[in-house]
């Protein structure tokens, strides 16, 4: 089984990524809508992975640019989007420049203090009137053994921050996920200087008589 347990290391899965129906069923059918009309729009996707969210963005009209870590994912996003749209340092991104930036399910898998870090530079990157979406795997559901996208192995307490395993249904791979309560977040975003605007869940489904819903989406702004 792959296993992923360092947020570079996600080229290994980019092929299992591109094939996850279920999550961008869930995930991006909620996100898109919340951004209105895209045409002509300036959109990061910051950590947007082999850039499949990206690519829809872009034939909804939006300039999608994409930045992340990862060299393979950056490859596989610039052979959808166009390898000028596509960042592989970030101190060439324009800061307060764009109308959404976007970031997926990306804090929930570095440490700590990267979290912050990452925070600082969405909000560097979004321009004084536009919009920060962050979204990652709902920290409410962490005693939640199986969902519909994958198993998990967590037998720590919503209010400390850990770490816990996954299994990916949709790929059959391991990640090792990082847990902190929505307040730890909400902090964050007011200690760099984010507006918390409002949390949007994806749809509520059941599964083993539990009610779920898979991810959260903060919306945010300078």
């Amino acid at each position: 089984m792959k296993g992923v347990f360092d947020q570079v290391k996600w080229g290994i899965v980019s092929k299992e990524l591109e094939e996850e129906n279920l999550k961008l069923a869930s995930y991006d059918n909620t996100l898109i809508p919340l951004l209105g009309s895209l045409k002509g729009k300036k959109v990061l996707d910051y950590g947007g992975g082999p850039g499949i969210l990206a690519l829809t963005l872009k034939k909804l009209g939006a300039e999608v640019k994409e930045y992340d870590v990862s060299h393979d994912m950056l490859e596989k996003a610039g052979l959808k989007i166009g390898k000028k749209n596509v960042y592989e340092n970030i101190k060439n991104i324009p800061k307060n420049h764009f109308d959404f930036v976007i970031c997926n399910l990306v804090l929930c898998i570095v440490p700590e203090k990267e979290v912050e870090n990452i925070v600082k530079n969405l909000k560097e990157l979004v321009s004084p009137k536009g919009f920060v979406y962050i979204g990652f795997c709902n920290p409410k559901i962490l005693n939640v053994t199986e969902s519909q996208l994958d198993l998990r192995y967590n037998e720590g307490k919503y209010e400390e921050n850990h770490t816990y395993r996954k299994i990916k249904k949709e790929g059959g791979y391991e990640i090792s996920e990082l847990h902190r309560p929505i307040e730890w977040y909400l902090k964050i975003y007011k200690k760099v200087g984010l507006k918390f605007i409002k949390e949007i869940y994806t749809p509520t489904y059941t599964l083993n008589k539990i009610k779920i819903n898979d991810f959260i989406i903060f919306k945010l702004r300078k």
